[in-house]
C-alpha cells in the first residue's frame, strides 16, 4: 500500500472516530425511522442544493424564500438535528478540501475570473 493510502485510510479512521461523523450517523438513523419525513428532508436538501448551485438566481432570496416556506419543517428537532450534524460533517470535508489546495502547488483553474 502506498504512503497515501495509508494517510487516507487514517484519515478515514479519524473521520469515522469524530464526533461529527457519529453525531451525523445517530441524526440520520433517527430520521430514516420516519420515511414521509426523511423523503420530504432529502426534497429540501435537493432544492437547497440547487439553488447554491444555480447561477441565474439572487442567491440570498431564494435560499430565504426556501427557508421560510420550510420553517415548520426545520423546527421538528429530529429535522434540526440531523440538518446540522450534516452541516458539521460538511465542514470538514471542505477544511480537508481547502487544506488540500492551499498547501499544494495545484491550480485550480480559477485564475483571475
Amino acid at each position: 500500500m502506498s504512503q497515501i493510502d495509508t494517510a487516507l485510510n487514517e484519515l478515514v479512521r479519524a473521520i469515522k472516530e469524530s464526533s461529527e461523523y457519529m453525531r451525523y450517523q445517530k441524526a440520520r438513523e433517527d430520521l430514516h425511522k420516519e420515511p414521509e419525513l426523511e423523503r420530504t428532508v432529502h426534497e429540501f436538501r435537493k432544492k437547497n442544493y440547487q439553488i447554491q448551485n444555480s447561477g441565474n438566481v439572487n442567491l440570498f432570496d431564494e435560499v430565504d424564500r426556501l427557508e421560510k416556506e420550510n420553517t415548520d419543517l426545520r423546527r421538528k428537532p429530529v429535522v434540526e438535528e440531523y440538518l446540522s450534524s450534516e452541516l458539521a460533517l460538511c465542514r470538514i470535508v471542505q477544511r480537508m478540501n481547502w487544506m488540500l489546495i492551499e498547501q499544494l502547488d495545484f491550480e485550480v483553474g480559477f485564475g483571475n475570473e
